[in-house]
């Protein structure tokens, strides 16, 4: 399949992808459910089985270790880390377990990430038998299909789906399964170009580098009700005294503009010459011929239809997640 029929897969009908970019870590021991709730962000402690909770894992300054889901089961608490950074956040959350019952399991060689997204990837998975999170839920348990971990709603291109982590030893009947049923199976590119557009981050490029939740526009991923946890007293401070300084945006160039990520951008008009942000992603849409890109930009320049530069090369933010 070319990169065009790919997305005119995951935009029309339903594909799926099995990608490397986010692993499991079970969390397990008689305190795990109280650990837990005095690091994340958002409350687990009293979640019933089978709920996804959303979470961030941040330092003392609100800055970001980590986007994580957090998957309640009977006995342990499954996180949904990135991929990219998972050795560095076991050090870090091990560095956490003083006296607590709290046993951390990392499951990367016994765990296998896809997503089967796009407007029909309920319909296509429900024609299987498979059953079907509803949004806040993780399925687990005994009622999954044989070799399946988990499936919860997809959070990784912001398209309609799911994610599914799965033993190995599965993954290739699995993926017969779905090829079989006419789902083909798309390249991490089209994920790529599918998540810029609808301007989901992703972790290694675009909160890794001392990013408040905020910023990233990751609002409900944060508690501000609940008690205290690493970051807490920052982004109180910025929700009831004002806004974050800068903020994730989406932008489009011609077909063939030269941009990469690290790109910085100027302002222009009023503003020409003046630093507008940086680019995080950038990725070339064959089928819109577009590139499109995601980028941190100044208040300023918050407003859908700002043009900014890269270099000599000409931008339009494109939208302003809110």
């Amino acid at each position: 399949m070319t990169l065009v029929d790919e997305l005119t897969a995951l935009r029309t009908e339903s594909a799926f992808c099995v990608h490397d970019l986010r692993t499991l870590v079970a969390v397990s021991g008689r305190d795990h459910r109280d650990w837990l709730d005095r690091l994340m962000s958002n409350p687990v402690r009293d979640e019933p089985v089978g709920r996804c909770v959303l979470a961030t894992f941040m330092d003392g300054k609100g800055k970001m270790r980590a986007d994580l889901r957090m998957f309640t089961r009977a006995d342990d608490v499954l996180l949904d880390i990135p991929a990219s950074h998972r050795e560095a956040l076991l050090r870090v959350l091990d560095m956490f377990i003083i006296k607590e019952d709290v046993v951390l399991a990392d499951l990367a060689d016994t765990t296998r990430a896809l997503s089967v997204i796009g407007p029909d990837a309920r319909a296509s998975l429900g024609a299987l038998d498979w059953p079907l999170p509803e949004s806040g839920a993780a399925l687990v348990g005994d009622a999954l299909p044989a070799g399946v971990v988990t499936i919860v709603e997809s959070k990784i291109a912001g398209l309609d789906g799911v994610d599914i982590f799965v033993q190995p030893d599965a993954l290739e009947a699995i993926t017969h399964e779905l090829s079989s049923k006419g789902l083909p199976h798309v390249s991490l590119e089209a994920l790529d170009v599918a998540r810029i557009e609808a301007g989901v981050p992703w972790f290694a490029s675009e909160m890794a580098d001392g990013v408040i939740p905020l910023e990233a526009v990751l609002d409900d991923w944060v508690s501000i009700t609940k008690g205290c946890y690493p970051g807490q007293e920052v982004i109180a401070r910025i929700t009831n005294l004002g806004q974050v300084a800068r903020k994730l945006v989406r932008l489009e160039g011609a077909a063939d503009a030269a941009l990469a990520a690290g790109d910085a951008l100027t302002g222009t008009g009023e503003r020409a010459g003046k630093k507008a942000g940086t680019v995080t992603s950038v990725a070339r849409d064959p089928a819109a011929d577009v590139t499109r890109a995601l980028a941190y930009v100044g208040r300023a320049y918050w407003k859908t239809g700002t043009e900014v530069l890269a270099g000599d090369v000409p931008l339009t933010i494109t939208a302003i997640e809110a």
